[in-house]
């Protein structure tokens, strides 16, 4: 490689491109000191240059050492190839007036200027990438944000894409973000994650939920209140010191203790009850309500 350091003809061969103090910082974005690399084959290697202006598919940018500006006109076309800072793919259009860039081409004289034909690009200015993670919520503001912990111990904040275009669900069922709470586990958040901000904007979000806390189960305990004796009959139950709603259709079998058959006119608070169901995910996952519907009940004080 021939490394070419470019005096006196860039000052002949450039218009003026002035930098103010201050304005070209490429290591506040990540990116090196700059380089020009200029191979034997007509190749060139750009560093660290800062865009000066954007004409339709045409980049002006720059660079310097020291006191000494240069400037650079690049053309790219279908085939050039953007990445992002942690190399993500991007496109030409997506690079913005003031951006860092590395650039990788060949070069070619211009009447008046020194020329770029871009095969690739990286963009050090471009920090958001998209991606998938997990962890569990440390923290819930009211702002619909929420800090989340990865399995690597990165900490970062969480906001929602809009309220209308995040998908949030736990187990199988759609949840607003008010139903989120602080240690849910979060199997699976993706979205756009902004490296600079430290910031991910969730457009999709899944909740933890077991399925076995909604399989069939028996359940039993002491009767604390007929809420509806009538099929479609709705009774409260007291299992583990938790209330229960059961509800008991015409398909429901309603039995004694000895399995034969009941009459839910018979049962009295402070029985003992026996049903077997699952409890309704939707409620639960909604609402924190614990409802049963009943494929079987025995009442064991009958």
């Amino acid at each position: 490689m021939k490394k070419i350091f470019l005096t006196g003809l860039l000052l002949l061969a450039f218009p003026v491109f002035v930098f103010g103090a201050g304005d070209y910082e490429p290591q506040s974005v990540g990116a090196g000191n700059p380089e020009l690399h200029i191979k034997q084959d007509g190749t060139v290697s750009l560093r660290s240059g800062k865009v000066d202006q954007i004409v339709g598919s045409t980049i002006y940018f720059g660079v310097r050492w020291g006191d000494l500006p240069i400037r650079f006109t690049m053309k790219t076309d279908g085939k050039t190839i953007v990445t992002k800072r942690y190399g993500g793919s991007a496109a030409v259009p997506q690079i913005k007036q003031g951006d860092y860039i590395d650039v990788d081409g060949d070069f070619f004289l211009g009447s008046d200027f020194f020329g770029v034909q871009a095969l690739r690009i990286k963009d050090w200015s471009l920090q958001e990438e998209s991606g998938t993670f997990s962890g569990v919520i440390v923290e819930i503001s009211s702002e619909e944000r929420f800090m989340l912990r990865t399995p690597a111990q990165q900490t970062f904040l969480v906001r929602l894409a809009t309220s209308s275009a995040t998908s949030i669900t736990k187990g199988a069922v759609s949840i607003p973000f008010g139903r989120l709470k602080k240690g849910d586990a979060i199997p699976v958040i993706s979205g756009v994650y902004d490296y600079a901000k430290n910031l991910l904007t969730a457009d999709k979000i899944v909740v933890y939920q077991a399925k076995t806390d909604f399989s069939p189960r028996n359940f039993e305990g002491p009767l604390k209140q007929v809420v509806s004796a009538q099929v479609p009959a709705s009774l409260i139950v007291t299992v583990s010191g938790v209330d229960y709603t059961v509800k008991i259709s015409d398909k429901t079998p309603v039995q004694k203790k000895n399995r034969s058959a009941a009459q839910l006119a018979r049962f009295v608070v402070g029985d003992t009850i026996r049903f077997y169901g699952a409890v309704r995910e939707t409620e639960k996952t909604l609402q924190d309500a614990l409802i049963v519907d009943a494929e079987v009940i025995r009442n064991l004080s009958l």
